[in-house]
């Protein structure tokens, strides 16, 4: 029985040490190796906005399905991209299935967003959760970092091996092999319920920044609101026409970055009656909708302009002084 329940418990730990979900919350899942092979991902799990990355230093053949696919906004591959078919299953060439062209890239060694000592300056490979030299390859960081940044999206799981992936399925709910402590430095990043407004009008802002940031400082050039330290300003508005930039800072106790983004304001116009001898002239009308109304004449003698009672001198010249005006 002792050696029993020694050997569940060496199970159990092997399997924990496999399931491992880096956030509950992340929509970016990473995979690497050295050798490349045929992998193909499950997407198992209802994330939203599903971003996929893969890096390896031989080609390697992805296959994205599941009954989740169709969350899968983007799959990137970033590496080496190399000829050898170290596998022996006829992998020369890396390439992407399962999901729409579009949301595809496959990029040779694209240069890295975090720099270590430890790993290479370009995205070329990565074949361990360790962080110290990697013989040639990217540490689990620098990888885990890249992907995250340039999807400006939060790690849910990173996998990593060595050897060839052998035409094997892998699920997202069998989670990654390591959670390596990337996002070092959040990556500020926003959007916006409109960036066109007309004047007078408000706007929310949603922070997408990625890294766990802790804090916000956010500024709003020509708005009502200059500053906010809120995740998520809402209700911020502009008075005035114009470019106005606005700004995030993302922060945590590893560091920040700044994000910029402009809003363009404009008039617009308001339309309506832009007469002031109409009855239903509109002092705030910029742009004339052509329904303007005027009172009816009932005068028993329109030839009395000035209403005097007698049509005379005053009249003619009255008539004299708007002759030839275009009326309305």
């Amino acid at each position: 029985m002792k050696t029993l329940l020694s050997s569940f418990a060496i199970f159990f730990i092997v399997i924990s040490m496999k399931a491992q979900t880096c956030s509950p919350n992340g929509n970016v899942m990473v995979y690497s190796n050295y050798d490349g092979g045929v992998l193909t991902i499950n997407c198992d799990l209802n994330i939203p906005n599903m971003k996929i990355g893969i890096c390896t230093y031989e080609a390697v053949e992805v296959h994205i399905t599941g009954p989740y696919v169709g969350n899968v906004t983007e799959v990137l591959y970033a590496g080496y991209i190399g000829e050898n078919d170290n596998c022996g299953q006829g992998v020369t060439n890396t390439t992407i299935s399962g999901v729409a062209p579009g949301i595809t890239d496959i990029l040779f060694a694209p240069p890295v967003t975090f720099t270590d000592a430890n790993g290479y300056p370009f995205i070329i490979c990565g074949y361990s959760c360790g962080t110290g030299n990697q013989g040639g390859c990217n540490t689990s960081i620098q990888i885990a970092e890249y992907f995250t940044d340039t999807f400006v999206g939060t790690l849910f799981l990173f996998d990593s091996q060595y050897n060839c992936w052998n035409d094997e399925t892998v699920s997202l709910s069998q989670g990654g092999s390591c959670c390596p402590s990337a996002i070092l430095v959040p990556q500020a990043f926003f959007s916006s319920n409109d960036q066109l407004l007309c004047l007078g009008q408000c706007i929310n802002f949603f922070d997408e920044s990625s890294g766990v940031p802790t804090s916000w400082s956010w500024t709003f050039a020509g708005a009502t609101t200059s500053t906010s330290g809120a995740q998520n300003p809402a209700n911020i508005c502009f008075l005035n026409a114009g470019t106005y930039p606005v700004t995030l800072t993302a922060s945590s106790t590893n560091g920040s970055t700044t994000y910029s983004s402009n809003i363009e304001v404009i008039s617009c116009g308001v339309p309506g009656c832009t007469y002031p001898q109409a009855t239903n002239y509109n002092p705030a009308a910029t742009v004339d909708n052509g329904n303007c109304g005027f009172p009816v004449c009932n005068n028993d003698c329109p030839a009395d302009l000035n209403d005097d009672g007698v049509v005379g001198i005053t009249d003619l010249l009255s008539f004299i002084g708007v002759y030839g005006t275009v009326c309305p």
